[in-house]
């Protein structure tokens, strides 16, 4: 049993890559349970994402007004409340049943990325120690995607991939955590496992990096390429949350490629960039939500 122990986080925004990043934890001995949602035509490979973890997180952002869509912050204050009441409990409870008889244990819900100040009382109350990897893909391409999945305009797009990631990196600052490149993870998997074996000081199952490598993996999936770190200083889009996403990935794209060695973040110079990107956001008027599919 894993209490006291680790627990694995996959964050990062919708798109991002969590699912493949989920995925190849297994590599490293990572379970993610056995209820996890089943594979649908929009992610085909699967989501690798526990069923109830995801319900959980549904009701609770629309208990705040919120959808996965909604790029408004949640009330964090309203959060640390609900942790503090029932829904906390209720949320321990699946914490430890997920966990239960688990060796190290993962979980992965891109929503976790915007409802940390929620999640990080109920950790702290479960006595596992959260080890974070963030999923990183170049903005443009995640709004693409999102556009032939859900026709989300780029702006709200881009304004949800800043919103996600500036939530995801400000609710996990003080634990270990670490990013990972999409791409790179797609064309170079056993470099990016070994970097995630290194961060979580695991190591990698051959037979199971093969699987992963040759079976799972399908770039044909990938259909918008990411683009490369250096394009990300190219001009913006045209919108002004085109141009906040674009500065951070530029700022996050080297760790997230980095030898394991030199893979750490610069976490000073990430709290200010964080800093200010936030304060440039709530200046900046927010598009319109779009309601939800059916």
């Amino acid at each position: 049993m894993n209490a006291p122990g680790r627990l694995v986080l996959v964050l990062g925004m919708h798109r991002s890559g969590t699912s493949t990043l989920a995925r190849g934890l297994r590599v490293l001995g990572v379970a993610l349970g056995k209820n996890l949602l089943p594979a649908h035509p929009c992610n085909p490979k699967g989501f690798f994402e526990d069923a109830g973890l995801y319900a959980f997180n549904k009701a609770l952002l629309a208990q705040l007004g919120l959808t996965w869509r909604s790029p408004e912050a949640p009330d964090t204050a309203a959060l640390r409340r609900l942790a503090a009441g029932p829904p906390g409990v209720t949320a321990l409870s699946l914490l430890r049943e997920k966990s239960a008889g688990q060796a190290i244990p993962g979980l992965k819900d891109p929503r976790m990325s915007r409802l940390l100040p929620f999640w990080r009382p109920v950790l702290a109350a479960s006595g596992l120690r959260a080890h974070c990897c963030i999923a990183l893909r170049h903005p443009e391409s995640v709004a693409h995607s999102l556009w032939q999945r859900d026709r989300l305009d780029a702006e709200h797009s881009h304004a949800l991939w800043l919103a996600y990631l500036l939530d995801a990196l400000e609710g996990s600052a003080g634990l270990p955590r670490l990013l990972t490149d999409y791409g790179l993870l797609l064309h170079r998997p056993e470099h990016q496992l070994q970097r995630l074996g290194h961060f979580l000081d695991l190591p990698l199952d051959p037979a199971e990096l093969t699987l992963f490598a040759d079976d799972f993996l399908d770039k044909t999936l990938c259909h918008h390429s990411p683009a490369p770190a250096n394009d990300a200083v190219r001009e913006s889009p045209g919108g002004a949350w085109a141009a906040l996403a674009l500065r951070l990935y530029a700022a996050l794209a080297p760790a997230a490629a980095a030898s394991p060695e030199h893979q750490a973040l610069d976490e000073p110079r990430l709290g200010r960039l964080v800093a200010s990107l936030r304060r440039e956001a709530a200046a900046t008027a927010a598009p319109v939500s779009q309601e939800p599919r059916p």
